[in-house]
């Protein structure tokens, strides 16, 4: 009977400690982005949600990304214009709104905007991609994180994650979360003066 009570205990001890874990794992990942929940944490990058690079003189490296056709996409031959480059996985709720604003952007600014992409999941592949692209019907460049050098980079904490290349070839705005496309618009025109 002893030995009975002693394993009761020990499953009592268990089942308390696993629903501990699991509050707290729920707690970390409703927290909001820059709270270090879930994460990351702040010091990482240096970055906050919203980061003005301006100032940083940010060269974008000219990296070669795989796009969702199996073609390489030199970041060098989108000068000239803003490139929005959207960090997403094709998991991420969210990201699937911030498609909508990019859909509105595309719509209205193709012509002094590129719209760039990326599926940060380092598991992705062409295919996965191509699918995607076809099934919401995007029609910007859509590809893949190659080797992770965007999420490097930034050392990337949330998806959708939104960055700005200035057409000089420079980062200039860093964004973490759904970034609307009139917010979006606003911050180009501020930089474009």
């Amino acid at each position: 009977m002893h030995v009975e009570m002693k394993t009761v205990a020990l499953g009592a001890f268990l089942i308390v400690i696993a629903v501990v874990g699991i509050a707290a794992g729920v707690l970390l990942t409703s927290l909001p982005p820059g709270s270090n929940g879930g994460g990351g944490n702040d010091d990482d990058s240096g970055l906050t949600p919203d980061t003005d690079l301006f100032s940083q003189d940010l060269e974008a490296p000219d990296w070669n990304l795989i796009m969702s056709d199996g073609s390489l996409l030199s970041l060098e031959s989108l000068e000239g214009k803003f490139v929005i480059v959207d960090l997403m996985t094709t998991s991420c709720p969210a990201c699937e709104t911030q498609n909508e604003h990019l859909k509105t952007l595309y719509e209205d600014h193709s012509d002094s905007m590129t719209l760039l992409t990326l599926n940060v999941d380092l598991s992705a592949t062409t295919s996965i991609m191509a699918d995607y692209k076809e099934s919401r019907d995007l029609d910007w460049y859509v590809g893949i994180d190659s080797n992770g050098v965007f999420s490097s980079y930034f050392s990337l904490r949330y998806t959708p994650t939104v960055a700005v290349i200035d057409p000089d070839g420079y980062f200039r705005m860093f964004h973490e979360g759904v970034w609307e496309a009139d917010d979006i618009v606003q911050t180009v025109s501020l930089m474009d003066r």
